[in-house]
């Protein structure tokens, strides 16, 4: 087969692939991950059910491409917010703030926030969030902590506990009668916790 057949098969399977993960992360938002099936997915897809198996085995590895492209777009809008300022603290308070605003995405609160947990599980969700913005996090504590900005407390445990309390807030947000108030109180907690962890 020639170069340029490969190229445009390899193309055509991309089109289908987005195509796919396009119409899961529609569905999964509007009905929730249980009430959709592989079969909904590809016929909103506009492909067959072979189609959808050639590049996912399982609904599972449809919604994980789906959760990774959700935290690939958050995490686009968090680390430049953050690194938009020159001092680690700067760097903290910004990247959670547009992450905090990143939440009242209700996509973000359908996919990252509601049905991640059960559908993917702890262990995939870290791995995954590792790789977009929570191993900034850790190299920015890091870093303060080693510049004497923040206490000399285990970095990992102190990211850990950041990370926990974001989830919390996360949590607090997708599931409140006013997502936006949710959010300033979420806003003016994380303020005071940094400030905190700063003083001194």
């Amino acid at each position: 087969m020639s170069e340029d057949g490969r190229d445009g098969r390899e193309q055509r399977s991309e089109v289908t692939r987005s195509a796919l993960v396009a119409a899961a992360r529609s569905l999964f938002v509007e009905r929730g991950y249980a009430a959709v099936s592989t079969g909904d997915i590809a016929r909103v897809a506009a492909v067959t059910r072979n189609a959808l198996y050639y590049h996912f085995p399982t609904k599972e590895a449809v919604f994980r491409a789906v959760y990774e492209d959700v935290e690939g777009q958050l995490a686009q809008r968090v680390l430049p917010a953050a690194l938009a300022y020159a001092t680690s603290r700067g760097q903290l308070e910004a990247g959670i703030e547009e992450f905090l605003d990143g939440c009242l995405d209700p996509t973000v609160a359908r996919i990252s926030v509601l049905q991640a947990p059960a559908a993917l599980g702890f262990a995939q969700m870290r791995e995954i969030d590792n790789r977009n913005y929570l191993g900034a996090l850790r190299d920015g504590i890091r870093s303060a902590v080693e510049a004497g900005e923040l206490p000399d407390l285990p970095v990992e445990t102190l990211a850990s506990m950041i990370i926990g309390a974001l989830d919390e807030a996360a949590l607090l947000i997708a599931t409140a009668d006013d997502p936006a108030a949710a959010r300033r109180d979420a806003g003016v907690v994380a303020r005071a916790l940094v400030d905190g962890l700063f003083v001194g």
